[in-house]
């Protein structure tokens, strides 16, 4: 690929990660339209998922502090007033539980026989299902301190299903926290937050192929564009989809998911 084709690979990532609009179904179908080299395509994948993390790392800094220290400082003294922060941390590392152990145990069987056009286009139509539903329920009022572990292996649960490419991570964990009734405050930063944990774990589980790759001193400049380039339209599509969503507006994504599932399932008869 051309630097400019990276570059645009980069900004895809950063737009359909953080939409419910599901990235790895997108780079699906353009990893068909526009050749990524077999060799190169895992690794390049981890840059740019790695791009989108660091974007939400930024954008929920404070909040990350905040529970850190928080987390930390009732470990250390049990200040009441910390327990909130300091449950809600071990509810984010329940939620990452499923996502995990799915990601250990098949993350190499789906690679190889469910990352095709037919498998994404199925997959975005269940995504676009979800949102549709999700979009006509009465919104709860959960605050973070109204959380259960139930709620939180849910929400895990659901996102484990993320694996598979045109389910939208992003829209199966907003939508579950939806459904458990948290704010929609809430249903975002519990959804973006329990990203990183499971970004995390991803991108160690491929890092020595990362390392291992012989062309990778050829790739650190193309790959770094890309990265950047995530990290840029991460933080913009956050932006977008955390006002769209609090308009009501979550149907408007379930209509682009069902034109994209029609299309890539058509191309899978074509290509």
């Amino acid at each position: 690929m051309t630097l400019l084709q990276y570059i645009f690979f980069g900004a895809i990532q950063g737009i359909t990660e953080t939409l419910p609009i599901s990235s790895s179904g997108h780079l699906v179908i353009l990893g068909k339209i526009i050749t990524i080299d077999e060799g190169n395509d895992l690794t390049f994948e981890i840059f740019l998922h790695f791009g989108s993390l660091i974007a939400i790392i930024i954008f929920y800094r404070k909040t990350l502090l905040e529970l850190i220290k928080n987390f930390f400082g009732y470990l250390s003294n049990k200040d009441e007033t910390k327990l909130t922060d300091y449950k809600y941390v071990w509810l984010l590392a329940l939620a990452s539980i499923p996502a995990g152990l799915i990601g250990v145990l098949f993350k190499d069987y789906i690679e190889k026989h469910l990352t095709n056009l037919l498998t994404a286009g199925i997959a975005l139509l269940v995504t676009a299902l979800v949102l549709f539903i999700i979009s006509k329920i009465p919104k709860g009022n959960k605050e973070k301190s109204d959380m259960t572990w139930k709620d939180a292996l849910f929400i895990g649960i659901i996102q484990a299903f993320a694996i598979i490419p045109g389910i939208s991570r992003s829209g199966s964990t907003v939508s579950a926290s939806l459904s458990r009734k948290l704010n929609i405050d809430n249903a975002l930063k519990f959804s973006f937050l329990l990203f990183i944990p499971v970004a995390l774990g991803a991108a160690l589980l491929d890092i020595v192929k990362f390392i291992e790759n012989p062309e990778i001193n050829n790739l650190i400049i193309p790959y770094l564009a890309a990265g950047l380039t995530s990290i840029i339209f991460t933080l913009i599509a956050l932006n977008i989809f955390i006002n769209v969503i609090k308009k009501g507006k979550l149907s408007y994504f379930s209509i682009y998911c069902s034109c994209i599932g029609i299309f890539s399932i058509i191309l899978s008869f074509i290509l």
